[in-house]
């Protein structure tokens, strides 16, 4: 197996806990998340406990099969996955904030989703892909869907940190916005669908506006690339998504440690030698 620039993730602390327990303990109680501006989203239970158990042999083939890389490198400023993405060949290139490491998996999982695609994988992994042929702009769609749901089982079952590139696509997603938003952030890769998705739709870019402005109280996606090349940092266009617990407290957005597993920051991702 390649070992240069490998990761390991481990598996999630409710997971070792499974194990631990013989597989008798129930799984964890997902919270509600909320940002600032009181907008919530309530979660699943058995919907979260099927995304744990997707996310695990997922995360195994990303650490064992040789087929393929996915490195995973660091930057300062937030951006959405794919913006840093680049793929070479059986290579994935991705990058994440230096100071986000409960942000690393959803972004390792979308690089390698995106390389499975660019080897005619994909189906592997997501069903729709393989029950039925998808426009690019569709194929986008199940991609973030099945990222959203990662992020959104580290946000309310694993304590993981907000991030906002991250949270402006489970929003985005659980407000039935995930086509505008994607046109809306990936404009040079989808400007073909966006012209005809803005012939059909002529009021989208204003109802985007409004979605943004009442759930992240600004005009629009705050991780945008600047003409200068740098990322914007988006701290300046609203607050972060918080942590919902039982009736819904709001997160300060602050750095730190998670619950531990695969959105453990520091702890959970280890290089192999």
């Amino acid at each position: 197996m390649k070992s240069s620039g490998r990761f390991l993730l481990l598996a999630f602390l409710g997971t070792l806990l499974l194990t631990a327990c013989g597989g008798s303990a129930a799984f964890p109680q997902p919270r509600g998340i909320i940002v600032f501006s009181g907008e919530r989203i309530a979660t699943d239970p058995e919907r979260m406990e099927a995304v744990d158990l997707a996310l695990r042999p997922h995360l195994e083939d990303i650490d064992r099969n040789p087929s393929f890389l996915i490195s995973l490198d660091r930057q300062v400023n937030a951006a959405y996955p794919w913006t840093t993405l680049d793929i070479r060949g059986d290579t994935a290139h991705i990058a994440v904030e230096r100071t986000a490491g409960d942000a690393q998996t959803p972004f390792l999982i979308y690089a390698h989703l995106r390389l499975m695609q660019e080897r005619d994988e994909l189906g592997e992994w997501v069903p729709e892909v393989r029950e039925q042929t998808l426009s690019a702009l569709e194929t986008e769609e199940a991609i973030l869907e099945y990222v959203a749901d990662v992020w959104l089982l580290g946000r309310s079952v694993f304590d993981t940190q907000p991030h906002g590139p991250l949270d402006e696509l489970i929003y985005a997603r659980d407000r039935g916005f995930l086509r505008p938003f994607i046109l809306a952030t990936q404009p040079d890769r989808f400007d073909d669908e966006r012209a005809a998705f803005a012939e059909e739709n002529p009021e989208w870019e204003a109802e985007l506006t409004d979605f943004f402005q009442r759930t992240f109280e600004r005009d629009g996606p705050g991780y945008l690339s600047s003409d200068d090349g740098e990322e914007e940092a988006g701290d300046g266009g609203g607050p972060e998504a918080g942590d919902g617990g039982d009736g819904g407290s709001v997160g300060d957005g602050r750095s730190g440690g998670s619950n531990g597993g695969a959105f453990a920051g520091d702890g959970s991702v280890r290089l192999l030698r």
